[in-house]
């Protein structure tokens, strides 16, 4: 695979900054740690970036000797609790710069769960001694960088979706009626992880695994697996985050054991259309809330508005909680190289629930699909 240059991803969010008059970012989400720096950081750390490219990585200690050893070449500054804002302050006076605009990882729109890593309330308010400085939010400065991903990065992603399919085609292969939703997601995760996924990332408990009634809480989109068993004739929800090289995949998609009767049947052909409909719609240039109403206008064609969620996909990458969100409020266009992982979800109290969480990337004239499996409902015969 490509190597990824990390001196030049600091260059260009340095640029970003001097652009937009910022002085120094302090990167503390996980996304930015893992994107500047090459290596997993599961611990509080800040990355220190200035306007003039200056670059500094401050990470507890007890975790630091992994990180110099199997991450980018960087300078390292070890804190252990307290000392950590002391040490990133006064580096940057080392800097020379001692007030100014200084950006911060405060907030993300639009996610129900905050982004791992964004800053902590008593964190902010530690900060507020440092009045010489102003302190604003900052995520967008590098969210720009993270949204449009280069030919390295798509390579890696590729790999992880390539995971996510093996995952998918065994659990195809061994799934039957009578095995537990536990059961379920244990033969995936085993799948996934024999691949070399190696960090289940979701805050949901990694694999999600939900069947039949489970999968069709109104509205809902959280399937935490129990020991229920399997039955005929009921749809399974799967949902795995598996890792590779610190860049995620989000993957789900419907499967049915048995045969449906008309009203599965319905569900089934409404959500295929829908998701046939939303990725045809994707290109270069196209409005991405004028996508989202082609999507709704379907559900709305088989009366199943009120069980759909308006919405189709999140931002995917070293993040899932980043841009773009394809929704009714997002009036930005697709841009060759975005990636996210496109969504489809319908869930019908006392009938069943379908989901789908995909990769895409942006092409030049297309979307692109990053797994192999189809986007279809896939009907396991029992019988």
């Amino acid at each position: 695979m490509k190597e990824i240059d990390y001196q030049t991803r600091r260059e260009l969010l340095s640029k970003n900054l001097r652009n937009a008059g910022i002085r120094a970012y302090l990167v503390t989400r996980q996304a930015g740690l893992h994107y500047l720096c090459g290596v997993f950081m599961p611990w509080r750390g800040v990355a220190l970036i200035t306007d003039k490219n200056d670059f500094c990585l401050f990470y507890w200690a007890n975790d630091v000797n992994r990180v110099r050893s199997e991450g980018a070449t960087m300078d390292i500054v070890e804190y252990f609790f307290d000392d950590l804002f002391e040490k990133v302050f006064s580096r940057l006076k080392e800097y020379g710069i001692g007030k100014g605009r200084i950006a911060l990882d405060l907030s993300i729109k639009g996610n129900a769960q905050p982004a791992p890593g964004i800053l902590t309330a008593s964190e902010y308010l530690e900060l507020m001694k440092y009045s010489e400085y102003e302190f604003e939010n900052g995520v967008q400065y590098l969210d720009d960088l993270l949204i449009i991903k280069g030919e390295e990065e798509l390579e890696r992603m590729r790999h992880v979706c390539h995971i996510a399919d093996h995952g998918f085609n065994v659990m195809l292969s061994e799934i039957r009626p009578g095995l537990t939703e536990n059961q379920v997601a244990g033969i995936i995760e085993k799948a996934i992880r024999d691949k070399g996924s190696y960090w289940a990332w979701s805050v949901t408990a990694g694999t999600e695994v939900g069947s039949g009634p489970r999968t069709a809480f109104y509205k809902g989109v959280t399937q935490i697996s129990t020991d229920r068993r399997l039955q005929l004739n009921e749809f399974v929800i799967a949902d795995f985050h598996p890792s590779w090289n610190l860049y995620l995949c989000d993957f789900s998609i419907p499967v049915f054991l048995g045969k449906p009767n008309m009203e599965q049947r319905k569900l089934i052909d409404c959500w295929e259309e829908v998701v046939d409909t939303v990725f045809c719609a994707i290109h270069p240039g196209v409005r991405i809330c004028d996508v989202v109403k082609k999507g709704m206008n379907v559900y709305e064609k088989y009366g199943l508005s009120e069980y759909s969620l308006p919405r189709f996909g999140h931002g995917i990458g070293v993040c899932a909680r980043t841009g773009p969100t394809l929704n009714l409020d997002n009036k930005n266009v697709f841009r060759m190289g975005m990636t996210f992982a496109m969504g489809a979800h319908l869930y019908v109290p006392g009938v069943g629930g379908l989901r789908l969480e995909y990769p895409v990337a942006v092409g030049e004239e297309n979307a692109i699909k990053l797994p192999e499996t189809p986007m279809k409902v896939h009907i396991v015969d029992c019988f």
